[in-house]
């Protein structure tokens, strides 16, 4: 077993230091800075579970994150550096190795050009593979990260814990507050290990991990984000399998485009779905009309 997969075994994550090449990440900011950060458009934001104009703050960063930007088909420069980036046969090579597993499909993607201080969790109750616990994330630092900025972390073991019980009746706020009481309870968990700018940290689904508090408001920190499901396995959650999901082409490689662009009615079924997705009896029906989709 390769150094690599045995940090992952054993903690559920491992560093990856230098795994994205510079020219990568140069062409990935040259698209932000010249046609995301400017743009106008209203884009589905990862921290706020809605469909929003770039917030910029008085540093000139913008404070609302990006959920799924490898599907900008109207950007087609942040697209192509994205998918490009991620798809790199390096980084691939990085996560086969970590894994197990020899080819994955892209399944989601996150952009951040400032801290989002997301809340400890655990990916498979949004997705995971089916068996549960083998999709695996990949978060890439595209700038050396201050600590100040609000360091990634997570909860080194964790993917051996269960902290749920009746899946049926929980609800999603009361899961995080079990998330954040296990985290306050095992401080001697948490890993924040400092990235510089091309260094990959690769988990499992069911790893606890989120963000710390940023320190500096002044400070950035760029970084991007992608979950990737093994292509031989199945794509769910903690709750369902995805059969209807269908996959689309970028080369020899396939990507999952959840999160559609920005239109009223893309809107409405956003705020439809966040509307409902804190009540566990709403959700149990809109899972059950899942399965009957599958």
């Amino acid at each position: 077993m390769s150094a690599l997969r045995d940090a992952y075994e054993r903690d559920g994550w491992v560093l990856v230091p230098g795994a994205v090449a510079p020219a990568r990440i140069d062409r990935l900011m040259a698209a932000y800075a010249g046609d995301l950060r400017p743009s106008r458009a209203k884009f589905f934001r990862q921290n706020t579970n809605r469909y929003e104009p770039n917030a910029v703050d008085g540093h000139g960063h913008v404070t609302n994150s990006f959920l799924d930007p490898h599907n900008y088909e109207t950007i087609p420069s942040i697209r192509e550096a994205i998918l490009d980036l991620l798809f790199d046969d390096g980084l691939q090579r990085y996560l086969a190795e970590a894994t197990g597993f020899d080819r994955f499909h892209l399944m989601q993607s996150m952009l951040f050009d400032k801290n989002a201080a997301t809340p400890a969790h655990q990916d498979w109750w949004y997705l995971d593979s089916v068996p549960n616990g083998r999709l695996a994330a990949a978060w890439i630092a595209l700038e050396d990260i201050a600590e100040a900025a609000g360091r990634f972390y997570l909860m080194s073991g964790t993917h051996e814990v269960v902290l749920h019980q009746d899946l049926r009746r929980l609800r999603h706020d009361d899961w995080l507050a079990l998330m954040a009481d296990y985290c306050a309870a095992n401080p001697d968990r948490l890993a924040a290990p400092a990235l510089a700018r091309g260094d990959m940290i690769i988990w499992n689904s069911r790893t606890i991990h989120g963000a710390l508090p940023t320190r500096d408001p002044g400070r950035s920190r760029k970084s991007l984000t992608a979950h990737f499901l093994p292509a031989d396995l199945r794509f769910g959650n903690l709750f369902v399998a995805k059969d209807w999901v269908t996959l689309r082409a970028y080369g020899k490689h396939r990507y999952f485009a959840n999160q559609p662009e920005y239109s009223l009615a893309n809107d409405l079924k956003a705020r439809v779905k966040t509307a409902i997705y804190d009540n566990p009896a709403l959700m149990r029906a809109a899972r059950r009309i899942q399965r009957l989709r599958a």
